[in-house]
């Protein structure tokens, strides 16, 4: 048998089987039964997490190149991705978007991504990167762009089932000339995490907060990390304490200068006794020193947004952006729902003020708005129809009693926000008198400005904001909206919309001029239709609706 080998080994030429050709064929063979094993194990359970990222590496290694595909269809609908503005070429800023996830109801399962998408403002087209070797689908992320690199930490892997999932420490960053993947060091870092907030400033990546779920408890964190990019090192600044922000997850950071803000946030806490859990959100405003690392908590002031989580926010030159929401509301009996917001609030860097953002409209369309609202009010403010409160949510024993007006609603008009004698003055006045907190969805059916229920009715801190006429367009009110700023525009992209028991993943496009502010411009319809936004497990039978409509005006 020797003899056989080595007469063989004299042939001219290759001989099938051997070499680079027999080494290239073994790997294939074991590639082929690696996926096998990896199938066959996916088969006891989609919730292997373990084999599920297995497939991902399979897959992955097949991949030789990186792929650009331009003039690509629109990403899927999906949440919890990151919207970078990201450098292109000839000085134009793109908009990066990475991973996400998304809920197919009809499947009941979760699908979580790592596709590269580029977002071109200018020419309202996206272009697809299929670049491999680089990080493991997720959400909750986060990424920030620095000289030329979009460096991405953190965030979570949910099973299909979403009955495990697991959190990330690693670092990446994704060259913006060649989209290739480097993972970069990551030792005596954070720990694995979502839900947290990264910034940058200067060399520094600057990273806050998040959470970890490990099945049977949730820890959220309140600690702050530097990783020096020079250096490629992480060092650890330590928990906030007594002296800053709280552990949470899902705050928002800004920049300005040497001084990093942070805004909001929310934590879930288990009752010791039942085991019940019970979101508490944060609404505090906190800043940073850069140099000296010391908290300063900072006091509310100007027309803050109400209490709520699941925001966006963006900074635009001196001014952080904020938009969209989501509070949880009791409603009649055991029923609680969901109210979204679409306004829009700026909090002033320098003076540390909030205010919301009004459109500048024309005077025609002034003119026509007005009309419309006075006209749609008038319908409105008829005796014997469901009131409501300012704020959409039970009047407590401080605030006024019927036929009393709240004092700073009444200090904005009298300066000129509304004429006095007008229809909807007169119907603003009714619904913060009288509502004493019952069905505040009949109310959002009932009063109507222009065709769409204005939360100028329901949240005190948002008068003024976008009385616009019926067809003036602007966002659905929704939560986790995607949200970047590119020169002196705007764009926001989905978010989620709660209907009922059913959550509604959003993937429009809008956009807004921040100099001129001449309303809001929709750039790619949602994909999903009006039908899927009707709530019909909200309706109740007439007889109950009156009686409990006498019960509310006999308080």
């Amino acid at each position: 048998m020797g003899s056989g080998r080595d007469k063989r080994k004299k042939a001219k030429g290759k001989v099938p089987g051997h070499g680079d050709e027999k080494t290239a064929r073994k790997t294939e063979i074991n590639q082929t039964k690696a996926e096998r094993r990896t199938a066959r194990k996916l088969e006891g359970g989609e919730d292997d997490l373990d084999a599920l990222l297995k497939s991902f590496e399979l897959q992955d290694k097949k991949a030789k190149e990186i792929i650009v595909v331009s003039n690509a269809d629109p990403p899927s609908p999906r949440l919890f991705a990151t919207f970078t503005p990201v450098p292109g070429p000839k000085d134009r800023t793109n908009i990066l978007l990475f991973g996400g996830e998304y809920y197919d109801g009809e499947k009941d399962k979760m699908r979580v991504y790592n596709d590269i998408y580029l977002y071109h403002p200018d020419k309202n087209t996206w272009t697809q990167v299929m670049s491999p070797h680089g990080p493991a689908p997720r959400s909750s992320h986060q990424a920030v762009v620095q000289k030329g690199y979009l460096y991405i930490f953190g965030g979570e892997l949910t099973s299909p089932n979403q009955e495990k999932f697991k959190h990330y420490r690693d670092l990446w960053r994704l060259n913006l000339e060649s989209y290739a993947w480097e993972q970069l060091p990551g030792r005596a870092g954070p720990n694995a995490r979502s839900g947290h907030r990264m910034a940058v400033h200067k060399d520094r990546l600057i990273i806050f907060g998040g959470f970890h779920d490990n099945g049977k408890q949730t820890q959220y964190y309140n600690d702050l990390w530097v990783y020096d990019l020079p250096e490629l090192s992480w060092r650890s600044v330590g928990k906030a304490g007594s002296n800053g922000p709280s552990p949470r997850g899902g705050s928002q950071l800004t920049v300005h200068g040497d001084r990093l803000f942070l805004y909001g946030g929310h934590t879930v806490v288990v009752d010791k006794e039942d085991k019940s859990e019970m979101e508490r959100v944060h609404d505090d405003l906190w800043a940073l020193d850069l140099q000296t690392f010391k908290w300063e908590r900072l006091k509310k002031s100007g027309m803050a947004p109400s209490k709520r989580a699941g925001f966006g926010m963006v900074t635009h030159r001196d001014r952080a952006l904020l938009f969209g929401g989501i509070t949880d509301r009791q409603g009649a009996g055991d029923k609680t729902y969901s109210e979204l917001y679409n306004e829009l609030y700026q909090l002033d860097l320098a003076s540390q003020r909030w205010r919301p953002v009004t459109m500048k409209l024309s005077k025609a369309d002034k003119a026509s708005s007005n009309a419309a609202a006075s006209s749609s009010a008038s319908e409105a403010a008829q005796p014997g129809q469901p009131e409501a409160s300012s704020s959409g949510r039970p009047q407590s024993d401080a605030e006024p009693t019927a036929g009393v007006m709240r004092p700073d609603m009444a200090q904005y008009l009298a300066k000129g926000g509304m004429d006095k004698e007008s229809a909807i003055y007169k119907a603003i006045t009714r619904i913060q008198s009288h509502y004493r907190g019952y069905a505040v969805r009949k109310a959002y059916k009932t009063y109507k400005l222009g065709g769409s229920a204005s939360e100028l009715l329901y949240s005190p801190a948002t008068y003024g904001i976008d009385l616009s006429h019926k067809d003036m367009p602007r966002p659905r009110a929704r939560a986790n909206p995607m949200m970047a700023v590119v020169g002196n525009t705007l764009w926001l992209l989905g978010g989620l919309v709660e209907v009922a028991h059913t959550d509604v993943t959003l993937d429009d496009v809008w956009s807004l001029d921040l100099v001129k502010l001449n309303g809001w411009r929709c750039v790619k319809e949602n994909t999903e239709g009006e039908e899927a936004f009707v709530d019909e497990d909200w309706e109740t039978d007439e007889g109950e609706e009156q009686d409990e409509d006498d019960e509310d005006r006999s308080d």
